[in-house]
Formats: C-alpha cells, structure tokens, sequence
C-alpha cells in the first residue's frame, strides 16, 4: 500500500500564542486538488489539530487526522533538528521557556526585595506620619521671644494667638513677671484689649507694648505672658534684656549720586531713607542748591510733593529728589546737600550735577514785531536782534533769508563770530522787493544758524507800489485836458 499524499500549505496560527509565526510556502506532492481547509492550525508535532501542510488525501478532499496518524505517516527525518521548520520550532519553544524562566525570576527577586525592605519602608512611613503631623489646640506665639531694649525706650512685640480646634475661644490675657515701674499694653491694630477670641482654625494678631523706666538696672528679666480660656491655660515665656543700646543714627543713601544733563534736565535722585531706631520717626527733608535751580522731594515713584515723610522703627522709605535748573543755568559742575532730620537726629547726603550746556538762539525782529513795510523796487532796512538764551557760548552765527522771486536780502553783519550766555547782538536785515512786485503781503523766512542750535522768524513784508507813475498819469491827464480846451477856445464851433 503506497503512503498518503502530503500536501504543505499556509495558514494563520491557531491561537494568539501560537509560536508559529511564519509558515512556508504551499508546496505539494501530489495532483492539484480542492482548495485547503481554512481551519487554524500550527507546526507543533502535539497540535491536536493536523498542520496546515500535513493532510491525507482521500479522493479529492483533504480531512485532518489526529497527530498520531501523520506521525507515523510522516518519515522520520521531518522531526530532524536539521528539518527548518522543526528547528524554528524548537527554538522558539526554547525561547518561550527561557522567557518564562526569566520572568518567574525577575517576580521572586522583586518580591524578595519587597519583603527584605518592607520594616524599613514601614518605619519610614511611620517617622514621616508622625513629623508630618501637625499640633492641635490653642497657644500664643511670637517671632521675638528674647530681645534687647534700652531703659526708658518702648518696644512692640508682635503676638499671634492661634486656635487650632473645632470650636471659638475666648481668652483673656496676663503678664506675670513684670518688676515694679514697668508697663505694658496689649493691642488688637490701634485699641487696647486685655481679652482676645479666636474663631476655629484661626489666627489673632496682637501687639504687646512693654517699656521699662529710664532708671531700671540693667540686667536679664523673665516674663511670662498667659492666656486662659475655658479649658485651660497656656503661656509664652518672654525674656527681655535691659542695655544702654548705642544710638543709632538714620541714614539716607543715594541711588545715583552725580548725574548730568542739559539747562532744561529734570534730574532725579532716588533716596532710601533709612530709620534703625525703636520707634516711627518724621523726617522733614531739606535740600541746598546754588541760585538758579528749584527743587521738590516726592515719595517713591508717586507724583505728589511732600516736604516730610514717617519712616517706621527699623524701616526705610524711598524718595525721589526733583531737581530743575530754570534754564539760563551756565555750564558746569553744581553740589546738591540733601538732608532728613528727626528726633534731633540728621542723616545727609551729598549729590553732584553737571550742566553740560548748549547754546539757544532767539531772533526778534525790530521793536519786538515781526512784521514791516517796504516800497516795490526800492531797498529797505530793518533791524533784527539774535539773543544766546542758553548755557553755551554760540560760535559762527550765520545769517540766512529765503524770500520770494526777484527779492534781494542783505544782512550786516552776514556772520556772528560768537555770542556767549546771555548776550545780543543787532543784525541789519535789508530787504529790496522786486520792481514788478504787486502791492500786498509777503512772508520772508530769516535764519540764525550755529553748530548747537538754530532759530527760524518768519518776517511778513508789507508791499506798496511807488507814487511816481501815478503823478506822470496825472500829468499826462492834465496835458491832454488843457490841450482840448484851447482847441475849442481857438476854433470855437466851426
């Protein structure tokens, strides 16, 4: 009897971890028959389901048999490690394994670890539960529980009473400990108390207000400031240290101590007001400025003038010093002494600007007009004054005109060798309108030029036509009425 036909084809995997991921080509031995069955299947040798490539061939159908039948109907060498297909199905067997291998190893290993530090993780999280929790209940604290204070001088101590609990309390406050001739005041912002009530979970600010007396000895005294409310008592030891504490003295620091600019600079000092002392102080602010500047103190970046400001024990302030020149301020180098005075006490502060000047031509024309008349055809003067308003002496003035078609401008002198702060010189302006000018009014540009500076007057010329040819009109008038009169006087009416 002749073996079975194989057949070999492709198919899918039977299940998603099925190791066989590739099938070989459809190959067979023998006739083309029907199409292969579609029912999943792999290339493992215990598949219960006959392989894909692996079918009997009885008549012209292929039935899958049990993997005993085509175990024995298969020869020996297609479970060979050389066959490829069995190969490729061992090693993946094998790589399936060891990766399950692996994965139960890695799962102890970590469950080793995790047992071996669980103690510790526990007592970890035990010291962070118990650091991390917070107090409960009612209690009085300050961020200065020990200081130092000059006899006879008052100090602030700020208080927070803090309500940790579920429900409101009402405590009234003492201070024990307090030697003879000493005061003390509590305050809740600017009114006295001596009882204070929290709200759950909340949070009072007091002021204690201690001041001992000019004589008290020096030396270390213990306080105790207690609170008691309805379920108990609880108290703020204090300890205050009673010195002849040097004088401190305010100090007023510039931002920028010299600065620079123009005759018409508004320079700005930043000024920090400095207070060491114990208690708020005034300070009234002066400034000293040679003639000619003008100055004004405003309170930080605001714009209201001031001519004092409170600075508070151990505080600064911030202000602004305005100084102005008025214009004709010459070049040069000028002190500014800035003073803050309170409490018998000054703090100063010496500042520096520098004029660095520019001269500021001004053009007027005669008797302070800018306006005139002229006769067309004939030259007439006019005379102009060039001023030097600024700090800077004006070096080579120039004189320039731009006036209409057929206008001729003259000027004496043509060029101003120099013209210092403050000083005039007179500039003749001739002026010729054209012959065929037409009565009216003309605007003539007239220029002052320096390197620095320039200055432009427009000038309007008030244009007549001459007399001369209406007097030969008249004449000619005259003549020819004269000469009628005769001819009809002579000849009568023929």
């Amino acid at each position: 009897m002749s073996p079975p036909m194989i057949a070999w084809s492709r198919q899918r995997p039977c299940s998603p971890r099925c190791p066989a991921r590739r099938i070989p080509p459809t190959r067979r031995t023998a006739r083309p028959g029907p199409p292969l069955s579609r029912r999943p299947a792999c290339n493992r040798h215990d598949c219960p389901v006959m392989p894909p490539w692996h079918f009997l061939h009885r008549s012209r159908r292929f039935t899958p048999v049990p993997a005993a039948a085509w175990r024995a109907a298969l020869p020996s060498s297609f479970f060979s490690e050389r066959n490829p297909v069995r190969s490729r199905t061992n090693r993946i067997d094998e790589e399936d394994e060891t990766m399950s291998n692996r994965k139960l190893f890695r799962g102890a290993l970590s469950a080793c670890a995790l047992l071996a530090c669980s103690p510790a993780l526990a007592q970890a999280t035990s010291d962070t539960m118990t650091t991390d929790a917070r107090p409960h209940g009612f209690w009085i604290t300050t961020p200065a529980p020990e200081f130092k204070a000059a006899p006879g001088k008052q100090i602030s101590i700020p208080l927070s009473v803090i309500n940790d609990t579920l429900s409101p309390r009402r405590a009234s406050l003492a201070l024990d400990g307090l030697p003879k001739g000493w005061t003390w005041t509590l305050k809740h912002g600017a009114m006295e108390v001596e009882a204070t009530m929290v709200n759950p979970d909340a949070t009072e600010a007091l002021t204690l207000d201690l001041k001992a007396p000019a004589d008290a000895k020096s030396g270390t005294y213990a306080l105790d400031l207690k609170a008691a409310y309805d379920q108990g008592t609880t108290d703020l030891p204090l300890s205050v240290t009673l010195a002849d504490l040097p004088a401190a003295n305010p100090t007023l620091k510039p931002e920028l101590p010299a600065l620079r600019g123009g005759a018409k600079t508004d320079f700005q000092y930043k000024l920090t007001l400095e207070n060491p002392g114990l208690e708020e102080q005034l300070f009234t602010l002066d400034a000293a400025v040679p003639a000619g500047f003008e100055v004004s103190f405003k309170k930080g970046y605001g714009s209201d003038e001031i001519t004092g400001v409170p600075v508070k024990a151990g505080g600064t302030e911030t202000v602004t010093l305005h100084v102005k020149p008025n214009g004709s301020v010459s070049a040069g180098d000028y002190p500014v002494k800035v003073t803050a005075t309170a409490g018998g006490k000054t703090a100063e502060a010496d500042l520096g600007l520098r004029i660095t000047g520019s001269p500021e031509l001004a053009l007027n024309g005669p008797q302070e007009r800018l306006s005139g008349s002229a006769v067309a055809g004939q030259e007439t003067s006019f005379p102009f004054t060039v001023v030097n308003r600024g700090s800077a002496p004006a070096q080579a003035i120039r004189m320039d005109a731009t006036p209409p078609h057929d206008w001729k401008v003259a000027f004496d002198p043509a060029q101003l060798p120099a013209l210092d702060p403050g000083q005039k010189e007179t500039v003749n302006v001739s002026v010729t309108p054209g012959a065929q000018a037409i009565a009216g009014d003309y605007m003539l540009n007239i220029r002052a030029d320096a390197p620095g500076a320039s200055q432009d007057a427009k000038f309007r010329v008030t244009v007549n036509t001459s007399t001369v040819w209406g007097m030969a009109g008249i004449g000619v008038i005259g003549t020819a009425l004269l000469v009628l009169a005769m001819a009809v006087l002579r000849y009568g009416r023929r």
